[in-house]
């Protein structure tokens, strides 16, 4: 058993991510496109990943979260030991994580028809899948949870479920009652990724409460209409209503249960970000995960010239700083765009970017309106 190198990370050595129509990857930041036959032996899994890794080399794999580090910011990796007791190369599956499948009612700006069923249409319409593509999606839409044994799971730990939307999910729904029903629930901590349009059943709501510990992150990336404009077709009634339920029920439950959003910051909703933390910290009194986007391009802010960076900091600096530097509670927010808006400079494709985004508004028939912030930043000089 050896210690992991500096520039390793545990996951490939503990953890597993299953999703459906792939073969398994050590995390959802790495793609399966970069994975070797040698990684996709069962008997061996992630060989080749973990030979870079104890090289103390970064594999071209963990793109994602190099890029979070080279900004300044936590990634995956750095996070690793709040999951695993020794940061070593030591191997069992400790940490799952599943991807349910592609069944989604909503059809977020940042996603695509690999993730969301409802993207299948205008995914084709943008150029951005071909017909055959999407009926490869179509064949296997969910990974087959029924059958997944128990028995792998004897040392587990923590489990996190993304989708699709997981409460869209019925072998999901039956994977919580069957590890309720095991007693192996007690054991694990159960981390949902949802888009909060959804509630459980009774019998999933009681199940749940047999976990050790309960964490909803809702993907929400705004507040109102800024929401609804990234995560079309959303309604922001309906989200903050199924929201404030899970609230009720991490009131009622104490340190069981936690509430974290899970946030993607991108170009359209940064200028917005004030608004959205202090409605969450402040009025909501629940915590802010800030993911970054570095794709598709468009709506990464790293990938925007400078012009727009420079105004972006200095908005933020205004909104920000007049408030209250102090309040910790939000702080986190403005530091993260800072460094964002110090990125390198790439060269302006402003114009191309402008039209990704408009051919997007057009299908779904939204409007400058729904973030005047950002859209106002493009009229000014």
């Amino acid at each position: 058993m050896a210690r992991l190198p500096s520039n390793a990370c545990a996951y490939p050595f503990k953890a597993k991510m299953l999703m459906h129509n792939t073969a398994p990857t050590p995390c959802c930041r790495f793609h399966s496109r970069f994975l070797t036959e040698a990684d996709k032996d069962p008997l061996t899994p992630f060989a080749d990943i973990k030979e870079v890794m104890m090289r103390n080399e970064w594999h071209p794999g963990c793109f994602k979260c190099k890029a979070d580090e080279d900004v300044g910011k936590s990634s995956m990796r750095t996070e690793a030991d709040e999951f695993f007791d020794d940061f070593t190369d030591s191997e069992r599956l400790e940490y799952l994580e599943i991807t349910v499948g592609r069944l989604c009612n909503l059809a977020c700006i940042s996603c695509g028809p690999e993730y969301s069923h409802t993207w299948d249409k205008q995914a084709v319409e943008l150029g951005m899948n071909t017909p055959q593509q999407i009926k490869m999606f179509n064949k296997d839409q969910e990974y087959d949870l029924d059958n997944l044994n128990l028995d792998d799971l004897q040392h587990l730990k923590n489990l996190k479920v993304t989708g699709g939307e997981p409460f869209l999910h019925r072998q999901f729904l039956n994977l919580i009652v069957r590890l309720a029903d095991s007693g192996l629930a007690e054991n694990i901590h159960i981390e949902i990724f949802t888009n909060c349009t959804w509630w459980p059943a009774k019998v999933e709501y009681d199940s749940l409460l047999k976990f050790k510990k309960i964490t909803i992150n809702p993907s929400i990336d705004g507040y109102g209409a800024v929401n609804d404009f990234l995560r079309w077709p959303a309604a922001w009634e309906k989200i903050e209503s199924t929201l404030d339920r899970w609230i009720v029920m991490r009131n009622q439950h104490g340190d069981k249960v936690e509430i974290n959003t899970a946030t993607t910051v991108n170009v359209v909703n940064a200028p917005h970000m004030f608004e959205f933390m202090t409605w969450a910290r402040l009025e909501k009194k629940i915590n802010v995960v800030l993911q970054t986007v570095y794709e598709p391009n468009y709506l990464s802010i790293v990938h925007w010239p400078d012009w727009y960076k420079k105004k972006l900091s200095l908005m933020i600096d205004a909104q920000y700083l007049s408030y209250n530097p102090r309040i910790e509670k939000i702080k986190k927010a403005h530091t993260l765009l800072k460094k964002l808006c110090e990125s390198p400079t790439h060269e302006d494709n402003s114009v191309e970017y402008l039209n990704q985004l408009s051919q997007v508004m057009k299908l779904r028939n939204l409007n400058n309106q729904q973030a005047p912030l950002f859209f106002g930043m493009l009229n000014n000089d």
